[in-house]
């Protein structure tokens, strides 16, 4: 593989697609991750018509329509732009890269409803055109402090809401380090085009390139960034963890929600249209998308989701030790070019390996190629598809050198058992 085609491709849009293996991926950026049963609908009838009918559940809360060609591509434009789930522009998509509480306005255990605020982000981003030179990868999260917390997910700028001294006010986090800010909901907006802006203008600095707030706060200390911005009260939070899983039903009151996951973010268009149907007959009428890879149905009762969940059968991820969870797989052949593997496809056979469920956690990473796409930190095993076959890397990422080589799928799934039952030399 050249140097050239290890390079990761830009975040594609609706707008701005990205050829792939399979054709054009066109991502749609929902406000908040959430998606009315309506447009969930002309969404899979789209991906249907004018696709491969596979869609992709993104990491960051956003659907991606598959294998769309070029000549196409203009009538799915024209189609999607209609029915109201499109940006202006190229530019204005790109910037609105925003996940949020999937549960927004919903949780009762959140300390206030961030869906007014989220938009109003996203409105700041679009219309402070100074804005879009922030890279394409470069995002914000917001947090109502509810039940599925963001704190697991990667974000450049991330706000989390907390209560202090009876009053409800968001946590400020840059690049992820422990040092944070204290900031009033009504000045969300502000602090979060100040931060952005300033690093636009430290990534102008000659023989000083910025491709991330990580890269800036490593430069020169969340603190000094944070005191630009001018948020004077701050204090040490590390990151902790959350352990309350999307995937099952959640008592919310009367009523609950029911999270299916996408195995490795991949499901079928009719799959999608029979959730949307789902939510208009027994729902609250939407879905809710996280970036855990699932879908959320709010509205439904217990007895509703326990019987969904047993006819769905194995197309969707239902309970949080699923060991599918603990594998990450790029989408791999045919549907990326630079592709070695059938990632799901081997993926799905690891899943069966007993040793895997004895921990927790992502612990194997299947990976096309040596870019590592899927997982782009260090994993406990990584097979990594090269020239038809999988060399595996150990406690690394997917370009680091590999332990062995030349394996097909039965050498690797011994190699595995061997690795998880402490056998492994």
């Amino acid at each position: 593989m050249t140097a050239e085609t290890l390079v990761k491709g830009w975040c594609p849009g609706a707008l701005r697609p990205m050829e792939s293996g399979d054709g054009l991926l066109v991502r749609l950026r929902l406000t908040g991750g959430i998606l009315s049963a309506n447009h969930a609908q002309i969404i899979a009838k789209a991906a249907m018509q004018y696709g491969n009918g596979l869609i992709d559940l993104s990491g960051r809360a956003n659907l991606q329509i598959r294998g769309v060609s070029g000549s196409q591509w203009p009538h799915l434009i024209a189609d999607l732009s209609r029915h109201g789930l499109l940006d202006d522009d190229a530019e204005a998509e790109a910037v609105r890269n925003v996940i949020a509480s999937p549960l927004a306005g919903l949780d009762p255990s959140a300390f206030l409803d961030i869906r007014p605020i989220v938009k109003a982000l996203e409105h700041r981003l679009v219309s402070e055109r100074a804005l879009h030179q922030l890279p394409g990868k470069f995002g914000f999260s917001i947090d109502d402090g509810g039940q599925f917390s963001l704190r697991d997910q990667t974000a450049d700028i991330a706000f989390e809401a907390i209560k202090n001294s009876r009053e409800t006010a968001f946590i400020v986090r840059i690049g992820g380090d422990k040092q944070v800010g204290l900031i009033k909901p009504e000045n969300l907006c502000d602090v979060a085009s100040t931060l952005a802006l300033n690093f636009i203008k430290a990534s102008k600095i000659p023989d000083n390139p910025l491709k991330r707030m990580a890269n800036w706060v490593s430069s020169v200390g969340a603190e000094v960034i944070l005191k630009q911005a001018g948020i004077h009260d701050r204090s040490v939070r590390p990151k902790r963890e959350t352990k309350l899983a999307p995937f099952g039903y959640h008592e919310l009151g009367k009523e609950g929600v029911l999270g299916l996951g996408a195995p490795f973010g991949r499901l079928s268009a009719n799959g999608l249209s029979a959730l949307a149907n789902i939510a208009l007959k027994n729902g609250s009428g939407e879905l809710r998308l996280t970036p855990w890879r699932a879908i959320l149905l709010p509205g439904l009762n217990r007895q509703v989701a326990e019987a969904l969940i047993v006819k769905i059968g194995e197309n969707f991820i239902t309970q949080p030790n699923d060991p599918r969870l603990q594998i990450a797989a790029c989408t791999g052949m045919p549907s990326c070019r630079n592709a070695n593997v059938n990632t799901h496809e081997d993926a799905l056979s690891f899943a069966t390996l007993e040793s895997l469920t004895k921990t927790s956690g992502t612990r194997l990473h299947v990976s096309g190629c040596e870019k590592g796409c899927a997982r782009p930190m260090a994993t406990e095993a990584v097979l990594v598809g090269r020239g038809r076959l999988y060399d595996l890397v150990l406690n690394g990422k997917a370009s680091d050198k590999p332990l062995r080589t030349g394996l097909n799928n039965a050498a690797a799934r011994r190699a595995l058992e061997e690795l998880w039952s402490g056998e492994a030399k």
